[in-house]
């Protein structure tokens, strides 16, 4: 048995802006000679998160502010508890996992990604030093917080996470996640809008009271993401608890349907996949679109996009047909597939995806 599972996924994305530049222009590249519409591979793995955590519970937060966040939590832990002992105590440990740096002359730590768990764990340990007849000495070096390569955070287990300043405690990514990139050329379109004075007045006029410019995009986009098992095992110390099902059918389900959120009530650009192909993989691969697919005889880019998947399902077979083993497709177009495989609903999909994790 491997422990790569590799899912390959086609979504038609109308319309849209999911994942733009710094000038606001949508992401793209130069691939095949032609410009390719592109969603980076970070605002993906955000999109994912986002659903995870929202349909788990089992939430996570990155940012700069953790200092405050743990001694706000430990002063709730003990509200007898003094201010600045506890800022102190988070400044110690928050500051020993990353490079503090001077910004405006006051000191500022890099973005840290935590569990809530283990903020709750900081703040309990800061609460306990902090009650009055307390005997636990203050160590600013204890990280016992943070295990050692592993959390019980599965979006962190996933996607993986650094400490400039503590690298033991580092959790190694235990998914691969690639950009989407249009299979086809794709052009950027700009749209001029405007928001309608309802009261003017009489010196101004019925009309606009601004006008503003955006750019979008929109494109059959390809992405693939890879599931290592083994080290998920060895980062996500959920793996054997009993809501670990649960957790990882929340994860694929995310998975699948995470997306980059840019604009998302300006455009509403969401469809669901057309095609969604879980295989097993001796060594992680992904297919490939290198040559632009061109239009279908009835229109669109989907057909041949799933088209030419197929077509590289059954040549990766013919060149190396022990690379694979379990397989099993779905999605909106999934009758358009001829190649003999397994078929089902997304739900049938996520459990064999879970059931290979856990076997």
């Amino acid at each position: 048995m491997s422990n790569f599972l590799t899912l390959h996924i086609l979504v038609s994305l109308p319309w849209s802006n999911l994942n733009r530049d710094d000038a606001g222009m949508p992401k793209r590249l130069y691939q095949g000679g032609v410009l390719r519409g592109q969603l980076s591979s970070q605002s993906i793995k955000r999109g994912i998160r986002n659903r995870y955590e929202a349909a788990s519970g089992n939430t996570s937060r990155r940012t700069r502010n953790f200092i405050e966040r743990v001694a706000e939590r430990a002063l709730e832990l003990r509200p007898d508890g003094d201010e600045k002992t506890a800022q102190k105590r988070a400044k110690a440990i928050i500051t020993k996992l990353t490079n503090a740096s001077k910004e405006g002359g006051s000191e500022k730590t890099a973005s840290v990604w935590l569990s809530d768990e283990e903020v709750e764990t900081a703040a309990a340990k800061i609460a306990e030093e902090l009650a009055p007849d307390s005997e636990a000495a203050a160590d600013k070096d204890d990280l016992s917080f943070i295990k050692e390569g592993c959390t019980g955070s599965l979006a962190i287990a996933s996607f993986g996470r650094m400490f400039a300043n503590a690298p033991e405690r580092n959790t190694e990514a235990a998914i691969a996640v690639s950009p989407a990139v249009s299979t086809h050329e794709a052009i950027i379109e700009t749209d001029y809008f405007s928001t309608v004075d309802d009261d003017p007045t009489e010196k101004q006029g019925a009309g606009s009271s601004y006008l503003g410019m955006a750019a979008f995009t929109n494109g059959v986009f390809y992405r693939s993401l890879t599931i290592d098992k083994k080290q998920l095992a060895q980062s996500w110390t959920g793996m054997t608890a009993d809501t670990a099902r649960e957790q990882l059918s929340h994860m694929v389900d995310a998975l699948i349907y995470g997306l980059p959120r840019g604009k998302k009530n300006a455009t509403a650009p969401f469809v669901m996949p057309a095609l969604v192909l879980a295989e097993e993989q001796a060594h992680r691969i992904a297919y490939d679109f290198e040559a632009p697919v061109t239009i279908g005889d009835e229109g669109g880019y989907m057909a041949p996009s799933i088209a030419h998947l197929e077509n590289q399902f059954t040549a990766a077979r013919r060149f190396d047909p022990d690379n694979f083993g379990l397989e099993i497709a779905a999605g909106t177009e999934i009758d358009q597939l001829s190649i003999d495989i397994e078929k089902g609903t997304k739900t049938d999909l996520v459990n064999k995806v879970v059931d290979w994790i856990l076997e």
